[in-house]
């Protein structure tokens, strides 16, 4: 009785209010969401990359919103704070979002709380001001949701190390100029190392991935490592300790996820909500038919659902950010993210499919804005955390690590 007394007492005092500093950074952010909207539009017909994301939001200083004020253009934003300017980005597109997921969450974040401080000052302020973009390659060709399947391998070699394999799906891949790579010591399936690697590093190549589902505003990558030479000094964190900075990353790129998916509902609400009051049929607005209001209602009820297990997490995050030594308060964090991530993904892709329908044949025209959404939020339930990892995730948290699939 008196754990349930102090879970509803927390309860009770837990709101999501946004303060007056706050306010100020979403206002920053609308204003850049403004200008990129009508290129967005414009490069998804095209079906070409944007490349207009960099200057706009680097001008809006919005690069390195969560990264500490000591590096450059940091602006030392808390996770929720950061959670509501990504769920912002992403009613313009999960192509725009992606790029932060990309750069700022799996890349500046994972830098930040693993880099030493030389490797922090060497490359953190370029990142934050718009001088280097970057991106995490962790996935492979046949390797996926299992990380231990990995074969890029790396070998030491004097005061080197020497990086062999490749990467694929890599968001930003193709455009990073520095990027985190995980490869394990060549022969070896254990002792994963992480590493920061630039775009004119020896041996280093990458291309775009071309003719994918969705997401053709946003940059996908190959990567390939042929000797790719790495300076001892560009190893990330102790050796041998990539698969727990992976891990850690993945928190910050699911919440990331998360969030965009929250944006991407809240616009699919919006453009059911106006299509339905302009579109007439049987001699009177759509948005009079009850199935059609149906429709409306569910993403609604869907949409405040995603946002609330979202701004939980991001709650969570900060949390045990402010204490990273507490286990407990990780694990309560990498629980409600996944919650979050699963739910938002799942919630997104909902919207999109419901408000198509609301907008019939018109719905199936990338002219309007709720067909994007649709195929660019297939993958929110794919990467950073497919749903099925997810839910098994979620599971065995209840069920107990003797019931992990894996083990």
């Amino acid at each position: 009785m008196q754990q349930e007394h102090i879970a509803a007492e927390k309860l009770a005092t837990m709101n999501f209010d946004v303060s007056d500093e706050q306010k100020i950074v979403l206002s920053v952010v609308d204003e850049a969401c403004k200008k990129i909207r009508p290129i967005e539009d414009k490069c998804y017909l095209e079906h070409r990359f944007n490349d207009m994301v960099l200057p706009i939001f680097k001008e809006a200083h919005l690069l390195g919103l969560p990264i500490s004020r000591d590096y450059g253009d940091g602006q030392g934003a808390d996770s929720l704070t950061y959670a509501l300017a990504l769920e912002r980005v992403g009613r313009e597109g999960t192509g725009v979002r992606t790029f932060f997921s990309g750069h700022t969450s799996l890349g500046q974040l994972t830098l930040q709380k693993w880099g030493n401080e030389e490797q922090k000052e060497r490359y953190l302020p370029k990142t934050t001001r718009g001088e280097m973009i970057m991106a995490f390659g962790l996935t492979e060709p046949t390797a996926g949701s299992d990380p231990a399947s990995l074969k890029t391998s790396f070998e030491e070699k004097g005061s080197d190390f020497y990086l062999n394999g490749s990467k694929a799906w890599i968001s930003n891949g193709s455009i990073a100029d520095l990027i985190i790579v995980f490869a394990y010591p060549k022969g070896k399936s254990e002792g994963m190392s992480a590493f920061l690697i630039e775009r004119n590093s020896e041996g280093f190549s990458a291309e775009a991935i071309k003719n994918k589902l969705g997401l053709p505003t946003s940059d996908t990558g190959l990567l390939y490592f042929t000797n790719c030479k790495v300076p001892r000094e560009n190893c990330l964190g102790p050796v041998g300790k990539g698969l727990s900075i992976a891990y850690s990353a993945l928190m910050s790129g699911r919440l990331s996820v998360a969030a965009g998916c929250v944006g991407v509902a809240q616009d699919c609400l919006d453009e059911a909500v106006k299509y339905s009051k302009e579109r007439i049929q049987h001699k009177k607005k759509i948005g009079k038919h009850q199935l059609v209001q149906r429709e409306i209602a569910k993403i609604s009820v869907e949409l405040e659902a995603a946002r609330l297990l979202t701004y939980r997490a991001a709650i969570a995050k900060t949390e045990s950010d402010n204490d990273p030594k507490n286990a407990e308060l990780r694990n309560k964090a990498d629980w409600m993210i996944a919650q979050a991530k699963y739910y938002a993904a799942n919630a997104s892709f909902d919207a999109a499919d419901r408000a198509v329908q609301v907008f019939g044949a018109n719905g199936f025209s990338f002219e309007n804005r709720p067909a994007r959404h649709l195929v660019d939020t297939r993958v929110c339930r794919i990467y950073e955390g497919t749903d099925q990892i997810l839910e098994q995730k979620m599971a065995v948290k209840l069920l107990g690590s003797e019931y992990e699939a894996y083990s």
